[in-house]
């Protein structure tokens, strides 16, 4: 078994995966760029432990993050619990799978380096992958699998915050599909706007993408918490894979 680990912006969560990459289970919690050893310690153990997996089961840790203010306590954690070092996903991880052609590589998040990876060995190439986390993602990788870029565009939680924290009248809602496309009150044309506006939206940046591979077959999927959500409202079709980025890390790194 390999301990699989991903430090988002928001959200840290936990993959156990096995030999042939398939992932077994998962755990997250939130994201603290303050954790300490001991923080980090507990949510490991706290998530092997109801799993029945002991830490010599765990053969190697990789960590994929955007967060490196982490990495020391994680790493002092990991030693501690596992007995070995983990090793950091980067972009020379991801060379041994896909070439990336943009102009600055170790700018890269990992996340979508990952996603990327993830893509083109679960589906082939080219491929136009969405996450959509704390920043709505796209990646493209066209037919030689290479990654030649992308947008960041705000998440859909992200942009709902950002509504009902400067228009006083508008409430905090939950994300869920409205009864009515066209809104009959005020919650109702918040929820509509996130759930069709973000599927118009991918599908308009999906149409201004495809151009670009002439006649090819492109296959597009998507990951992230709000995928699931957002995609059956979408007209192109589209993959739904919750554990893209950790099946991306695990083909990029199963040889370490």
């Amino acid at each position: 078994m390999r301990l699989l680990v991903d430090i988002g912006n928001s959200t840290t969560v936990m993959a156990i995966a096995k030999a042939d990459g398939s992932i077994e289970s998962t755990w997250r919690f939130k994201t603290q760029k303050n954790g300490t050893e001991y923080f980090f310690r507990n949510e490991i153990i706290g998530g092997l432990t109801p799993r029945s997996i002991t830490p010599s089961q765990i053969e190697a840790v990789v960590v994929s993050s955007v967060v490196p203010e982490v990495k020391e306590e994680l790493s002092e954690a990991v030693i501690s619990v596992i007995g070995k070092a983990p090793h950091f996903f980067s972009v020379h991880d991801a060379k041994r799978v896909i070439d990336i052609d943009v102009e600055s590589p170790t700018q890269l998040g990992n996340d979508r380096v990952a996603d990327a990876i993830g893509a083109v060995a679960c589906y082939g190439a080219p491929v136009i992958v969405f996450d959509l986390g704390t920043a709505t993602t796209v990646g493209v990788v066209n037919e030689d699998k290479c990654f030649i870029g992308g947008m960041i565009i705000p998440g859909v939680k992200t942009s709902l915050s950002a509504l009902t924290t400067r228009a006083s009248q508008l409430p905090t809602i939950n994300i869920e599909k409205p009864k009515h496309i066209i809104g009959r009150n005020t919650i109702e044309c918040m929820q509509s706007g996130i759930i069709h506006g973000t599927a118009a939206m991918i599908d308009g940046i999906i149409s201004d993408i495809l151009p670009s591979f002439g006649n090819q077959p492109v296959k597009i999927v998507a990951t992230g918490g709000m995928s699931k959500q957002i995609m059956p409202h979408c007209k192109h079709e589209i993959a739904v894979e919750p554990h893209l980025q950790f099946k991306g890390i695990f083909h990029a790194t199963k040889e370490l």
